[in-house]
Formats: C-alpha cells, structure tokens, sequence
C-alpha cells in the first residue's frame, strides 16, 4: 500500500496570474522555485483557466509521491538540476534541465532528486478532472 502524500503545498501564488489581467500573463519561473528542508514543495502558479501549471522544487534527496492520475496528462518540463524520471514500468531515466516529460493519463510516475543541488520543473496539465491517486514505488 503507498503511504500518505508528503509534499508541502504553497497555493497563494496562484492568484498572481490572472487571465483578465494581461500583464500578469509574463512572469519570471524563478518566482515559484521555492524550496523547503523538510519535503518536496509544489508552488501553484495557473489553476483557474483551461490549464494547470504547477512547479515542483526538490531539494537533493527529497522526490514526489509516486502516483498517476486517471483523466488528465501532464507535460514535465525540467528547469534546473536533474532528476531520476520513474516512468510506469520503465528504469528509471535521469532527466536534465531543458528536458521534457510527457505523462499520459493513467500512467504511473514519479520524480526523485539524486543530485547534490535543488531540482525544479513544472507541470502543465490538461483540463479535467484532476485526481491524484498513490501507487506503490517501484523497487
């Protein structure tokens, strides 16, 4: 059975890009490159429109749930460091900043970071229902 989610969340973010508000739609990545000594942090950037856009930041040795999600797929891209990239029943990968991953629903993955410096990516994710659903790491 996958234990309970251990990411800390940082939501407030969120409202500072407004689709009615043009000028709020450029913004600077490093904004949401927050990190956290106790687990991985998500900073919520877009979560009103037609898109999500979150940013995952990992400092060395921490990682993400291992999880999939039923209805919606997710576009990784990779903005600094590198991360080992566990996707479904693949060895893993290491993916490096400039990189892109392509998580289609119902697939399995999870993200871990082995380097010795902060890791950051971001996830755009399609519209739709988003359930995030634990599964067991692969060994």
């Amino acid at each position: 059975m996958p234990e309970e989610a251990h990411e800390k969340i940082v939501a407030e973010m969120a409202k500072d890009i407004d689709r009615e508000k043009l000028e709020t739609l450029v913004f600077d990545l490093e904004k949401y490159q927050v990190y956290s000594d106790d687990m991985a942090t998500v900073a919520f950037a877009y979560i009103t429109g037609q898109l999500g856009v979150v940013f995952w930041n990992l400092e060395p040795g921490q990682e993400n749930d291992y999880h999939m999600h039923p209805t919606t797929e997710h576009l990784h891209v990779v903005v600094a460091g590198e991360v080992e990239y566990t996707l479904g029943d693949l060895d893993p990968i290491t993916v490096k900043a400039g990189q892109a991953v392509m998580v289609p629903e119902q697939v399995p993955h999870g993200i871990r970071n082995k380097g010795i410096v902060n890791a950051s990516y971001f996830a755009v994710t399609s519209p739709g229902d988003y359930q995030k659903v634990l599964v067991d790491r692969p060994a």
